[in-house]
């Protein structure tokens, strides 16, 4: 191969053990998931300003890519690379403790009951309410660093606990900071319907009245959030409450997700693909006729094994089912306050297999590449491959299958964000 017709790189991921390629990713609405993985052995990725450029064996790097002068090396010898990990639900961002809670649940109360007797969602709103901005900061970033130990190079961050306008634009600040201060991509969503305050609950309606009217234009205006979540559910925003906000909010240009399913089957998962929406997360109790909807509708069915696990719930999500039908499937942690403290992408990875029988191939894939569709960046992050932001999570060993198997004692050698190496333990 001559010089001039070289590939260019600027930074070269070398002499790793393995890469875990995808032959066949999902390209997104239109073609069929695959969950396939191929693992490279002896393989080195090589980028250019941030964006993998060629990946193959580390004996042909010299023959097919051009090093420029002032290029960098990392020596992943001994390592497996993975796509970095997206975790495309949490709400990492808040305040407070609700350990006393998990233990009530421990004793047989449940998740709305405790939300009805003024715990739950609006424990944490009162804390963040009470809490300084610069505190809830500090406190998210140590969270950040926490999961980026396992792999994640990418993470959606909700907000939902402010419950007013003043506090629900304070989270959408402390979320702008954590993109200035992390390295990881960080992508904020607008939850103001995450639940109704006790003071709005005589008048439900006229505090959807005030989250369309008012708060979502502001958002808007001020260009802090990228997608508009709702939680569809008794006790929570009905269905028709759901649609408005979501409707008010494609009009301001948020795009849509949608908490289904988790409690009961109200018609969300009907609503997301009525509406376009990115995904449907949860969807704890879906059925089939749910999974005949989504089939087809480039809506991405987004499962949280830890949320049901850590709720001690008697079923999971029907991951199985949605991949026999073709769904492209993805899990994410939806780490929060009280229904969910398991950080990072490494245990989820294993509760995957553990609770929705995945293998370790199809949470992979579920956790990278689909996590990536569900959060509209399908096509630039999630995977190893040409034309891809290079994000890589090196693990050490020589399989990823190592990953799961090792449950939450997994941890990352190195983190490469857009080719800067954000963590290295060497």
């Amino acid at each position: 191969m001559s010089e001039s017709s070289r590939i260019k790189a600027d930074f070269i991921v070398h002499n790793l053990a393995s890469a875990v390629l995808f032959p066949e990713p999902y390209r997104g609405q239109g073609t069929v998931p695959s969950w396939r993985t191929e693992e490279l052995k002896n393989a080195s990725v090589a980028a250019k300003e941030g964006v993998i450029v060629w990946v193959g064996p580390s004996a042909r790097l010299s023959a097919e890519v051009q090093i420029e002068a002032d290029a960098r090396f990392y020596n992943g010898c001994g390592m497996t690379a993975v796509p970095g990990f997206v975790d495309s639900h949490t709400h990492l961002v808040y305040a407070g403790d609700r350990s006393d809670e998990f233990e009530m649940r421990v004793q047989g109360r449940s998740y709305l009951d405790i939300l009805a007797a003024g715990g739950g969602i609006l424990r944490t709103t009162e804390a963040i309410r009470n809490m300084p901005e610069e505190l809830i900061l500090v406190e998210t970033l140590d969270r950040i660093e926490q999961i980026m130990r396992t792999g994640v190079t990418t993470v959606e961050i909700k907000t939902g606990y402010g419950l007013d306008l003043e506090n629900e634009l304070k989270m959408l600040r402390v979320i702008d900071r954590l993109k200035e201060e992390s390295l990881i991509r960080i992508i904020p969503t607008f939850m103001g319907a995450h639940a109704i305050p006790a003071d709005r609950r005589s008048d439900p309606d006229a505090f959807v009245d005030e989250i369309c009217k008012v708060w979502i234009p502001e958002v808007a205006r001020l260009e802090l959030a990228m997608f508009n979540d709702v939680f569809t559910e008794n006790k929570a925003f009905s269905v028709q409450q759901s649609r408005r906000i979501l409707e008010a909010g494609l009009a301001n240009g948020l795009r849509a997700k949608i908490h289904a399913d988790e409690v009961n089957v109200l018609g969300g998962v009907d609503l997301a693909v009525e509406l376009g929406a990115v995904s449907a997360d949860h969807l704890l109790m879906t059925g089939d006729a749910g999974i005949a909807k989504l089939k087809g509708s480039g809506v991405i069915p987004t499962v949280l094994p830890g949320t049901s696990t850590y709720l001690m719930e008697s079923h999971h999500a029907p991951a199985r089912k949605m991949i026999e039908a073709c769904l492209p499937l993805a899990i994410a942690s939806d780490h929060n306050p009280g229904s969910c403290q398991f950080l990072g992408a490494t245990i989820i990875q294993a509760l995957a297999m553990l609770q929705l029988r995945l293998s370790a191939s199809e949470a992979l894939i579920a956790g990278t590449l689909h996590a990536a569709h569900a959060l509209g960046f399908g096509d630039q992050i999630g995977a190893i491959e040409p034309g891809r932001r290079m994000d890589l999570a090196l693990f050490a060993g020589d399989s990823f299958r190592q990953i799961g198997y090792q449950a939450g004692a997994s941890r990352v050698e190195a983190l490469i964000v857009g080719g800067v190496v954000a963590i290295d333990q060497f």
